[in-house]
């Protein structure tokens, strides 16, 4: 085979076994024909007899059988096998048309490529005309009227003739070898459909037109004039993906493995690969699989056991190796409890190690892989532009965009390095809206060069290094689309999730991004209150997106995302590049190497989970950060001065007692007679006494008591407007009312901007997680067995002049 580059202005196309499988019919007549003369026909004399006319293969019949006949008794025996074949030709219906056939001519028809059937038989006419497609091709050359057989290339060359096309601009598509011949006689590029073995002289050859979507990848594209109301595919759409290159970097069987994957599927098996679902349960996985197997599933922490069993039961289920996610952000909690959180990114920017982010992606992989997952919706590069968002707080690296950059490849590199995908997020940038794209579209207001120069510099770095795929947020970017889209209106601009010159346009072309980018999740309302759910799954994908995650009815997705490609809001082609690049990252994960389940979701024995809760301690240990001490004689803690301890917990959305519990006792342990509040039931304070109830206070505060502790655990929550503190409902009765008079130290566990609503706290920690391991360590440091060595990786002042006094 010769492949050579080419931007094809026209396809040509065989009829039988390219389009639709006649070829049975006319060997059934034939070796009626011969039964009649008295001798059989071969299986393998069916190939003789492929891409000929009607008296060419009626003389080779005859030879077979050593016949010789009249002229006269030639044309009879030829028009009784006609006869027959006609008669049976005339139950055809569009059914019997090729898999991928009507797609491939269809997309061609939208994208305004001409085409041609050449074909040998007179019957062709009536064969399409049966199968409902006649419109869908500009030129029919049959038999009728061109009279040389192939491999003469007359058929071709008068095909490219009607469509004013040259002939070196023309790919013929042929099933035989003759066929195959005459296209490249003509001097066409030769497209052959069957086996490599037989079709060696071929260009290309695919096993059928389901699998066009692939040639793009052999250097075969094709160039028309769009027809009126067209989806315009930009260059990425047809783009071949770079199996061999960053990121993937497939070796050959890896990459013919993708591509004979992709092959095999029908359209609705390559549309389930596009999807992305939560898996709860072995009964829900199984009935998802049942509508269409999807990409792959994403696991929520869970029990050890659970989460081995049923990671080993998405593998078992799925005739494709599916890809199993998780929010492994922290370590590998994300995989399961009983797995190590290593702090938050944000306490490992206060360590001003960047290794502590390789240390944390490197934790997620080994204890993430040996529970199953495959693919990190990790590391966060979202810059802490504004500290009223409510979303990044401690879950990314801070403030500063070249310490984001930075820790953001060592967190792919410590992900990759051990066997896990990396997916960089939010894209195109989250931290500079106030608001919560859960809720609803967020902005990122930033522009063109300040974007450059931050979150453009961050996902460029994480690109170079090689990171597989990238979560595509709910977040407009108005700057980059009205620059890309000169005088797009204001209504018309989409988040990244659904806007073409941010995922497809900047991201891919002007990135150079060849990676995997699924949405962020399908059920946020930034999402879905751009467009009518039926639009935006297919919009998505249209956009540049190759998978979609969640869905609240796969069924009815499913139809939407097939209805998409069927109504050309997506091309073959498209969907094609998506499920390769899908394909691509599980072999890239070593998916493709047949391992059971057991070998790929072997549990966390043998695991050295000892050493990475010794990384948690050490990174505790250097990223705790004593921002303020302004009150003379508090630190450190001592059992003389400060023997009883009142100890508060404020806590978020989803966040419990657990941390403030331990904090108490590590207290006890080492001589404090410290004493944790207990709060009432949600609501319990309202209408009471305003500044007592809900908290300790007045005389009974004073007299009791030497020291108070607030210990806040206010993390980040999805749905979540704010991260900021909520005192007693009504009363504030746990409100630092009394700081003048007893002292009061106050310790951050989560959102590192709380001095806003404490600012006359003279001495504040910020720990930035709620760790064990971090707990321990804060504990050690207030009472002077350790040093505080974090240096803030934000202002966590946010500007207000009172919060430093």
């Amino acid at each position: 085979m010769t492949t050579t580059a080419i931007a094809a202005k026209a396809a040509l196309f065989d009829l039988d076994g390219v389009i639709v499988d006649t070829a049975k019919h006319h060997f059934i007549a034939w070796r009626a024909m011969a039964a009649g003369l008295g001798f059989e026909l071969a299986d393998e004399d069916e190939e003789l007899l492929k891409g000929v006319g009607r008296m060419d293969a009626l003389r080779i019949v005859l030879g077979l059988g050593g016949v010789e006949v009249s002229e006269e008794e030639a044309v009879r025996l030829a028009t009784d096998k006609n006869a027959q074949y006609v008669e049976a030709i005339s139950t055809l219906t569009p059914d019997d048309m090729l898999p991928g056939a009507l797609a491939f001519l269809e997309d061609l028809k939208r994208r305004g490529v001409p085409t041609a059937l050449g074909s040998a038989s007179r019957n062709a006419p009536l064969i399409l005309d049966r199968l409902g497609i006649r419109d869908l091709f500009d030129a029919i050359i049959d038999g009728s009227v061109v009279t040389k057989a192939k491999p003469d290339p007359a058929v071709f060359l008068a095909g490219a003739e009607a469509l004013g096309v040259d002939p070196a601009d023309c790919v013929v598509f042929e099933d035989a070898i003759a066929g195959v011949q005459a296209a490249r006689g003509g001097g066409m590029t030769a497209v052959g459909i069957g086996d490599p073995a037989v079709l060696d002289e071929a260009d290309v050859v695919i096993p059928g037109l389901r699998a066009a979507g692939s040639l793009a990848e052999r250097g075969i594209t094709f160039v028309g004039s769009l027809t009126i109301g067209s989806k315009e595919e930009t260059m990425s759409d047809t783009a071949p993906v770079r199996l061999g290159e960053a990121p993937f970097h497939l070796d050959a069987d890896a990459q013919a493995w993708v591509v004979a994957t992709r092959d095999a599927m029908s359209l609705e098996d390559k549309v389930g690969q596009l999807f992305f679902l939560m898996a709860n349960d072995p009964a829900g996985v199984d009935a998802d699989i049942a509508v269409s197997q999807p990409g792959g599933f994403m696991r929520r922490a869970a029990p050890v056991e659970e989460a081995v069993s049923l990671n080993r039961h998405l593998h078992a289920a799925s005739a494709v190796p599916p890809l199993i996610a998780g929010n492994l952000e922290n370590g590998a909690d994300g995989a399961s409890f009983m797995a190590t959180q290593v702090g938050t990114p944000l306490q490992a920017a206060a360590t001003g190690d960047d290794s502590c982010a390789y240390r944390m992606g490197e934790v997620a992989a080994v204890e993430g892989r040996a529970l199953g997952v495959t693919w990190d919706f990790a590391p966060i590069i979202d810059i802490q532009v504004n500290p009223r968002n409510p979303i990044v707080l401690n879950r990314a690296f801070g403030s500063d965009p070249e310490r984001v950059a930075r820790m953001g490849v060592e967190f792919v590199k410590g992900l990759q390095d051990h066997g896990v995908a990396a997916s960089i997020k939010h894209w195109p940038g989250d931290g500079v809206d106030d608001r919560d794209q859960h809720l609803v579209t967020t902005v990122n207001t930033l522009g063109v060069e300040e974007w450059e120069e931050t979150f453009g510099a961050a996902y460029r770095a994480s690109i170079e290094a090689g990171a597989l795929s990238v979560m595509a947020a709910h977040i407009a970017l108005p700057a980059y689309s009205r620059a890309l889209r000169p005088g797009i209106a204001d209504e018309d601009i989409l988040p990244a999730s659904l806007a073409p010159e941010l995922t497809t346009e900047l991201l891919r072309e002007r990135m150079g991004f060849n990676g995997v980018v699924i949405t962020d999740a399908s059920l946020m309302g930034g999402m879905l209150m751009k467009m009518p759910r039926a639009e935006l799954v297919p919009a998505a994908v249209a956009a540049g997106c190759d998978m979609f995650l969640f869905t609240p009815d796969y069924a009815a997705d499913h139809a939407h995302m097939l209805a998409g490609v069927r109504d050309g809001v997506i091309s073959q082609a498209r969907v094609d590049q998506a499920v390769t690049r899908v394909l691509a990252l599980k072999a890239a994960l070593g998916l493709h190497a047949g391992q059971s389940p057991e070998e790929l979701v072997p549990g966390l024995d043998g695991i050295d989970t000892a050493k990475h809760r010794t990384w948690s301690r050490e990174q505790a240990d250097a990223g705790i950060t004593l921002v303020k001490d302004k009150e003379a004689g508090l630190l450190p803690l001592d059992t003389e001065r400060h023997q009883r301890v009142l100890v508060y917990s404020l806590r978020g959305l989803l966040s419990f007692t657990g941390p403030a519990e331990r904090f108490t006792a590590q207290l006890n342990e080492r001589g404090f007679a410290a004493t944790l509040f207990e709060d009432g039931p949600p609501g319990s304070t309202m209408f009471k006494r305003v500044g007592v109830d809900g908290g300790v206070n007045g005389a009974e505060l004073l007299e009791n008591y030497d020291a108070v502790i607030y210990v806040a655990d206010v993390q980040p929550r999805s749905n979540e407007t704010v991260a900021r503190l909520h005192w007693a409902t009504f009363t504030a009765g746990n409100l630092p009312r009394y700081l003048t008079e007893i002292p009061t130290l106050f310790v951050s566990l989560g959102s590192p901007y709380h001095l806003q609503d404490v600012p006359f706290v003279r001495t504040y920690v910020n720990a930035y997680a709620a760790n064990d391991q971090t707990v321990d360590a804060v504990v050690a440091k207030l009472t002077g067995e350790d040093d505080f060595r974090g240096e803030s990786p934000v202002d966590p002042f946010m500007g207000y002049e009172d919060a430093r006094w």
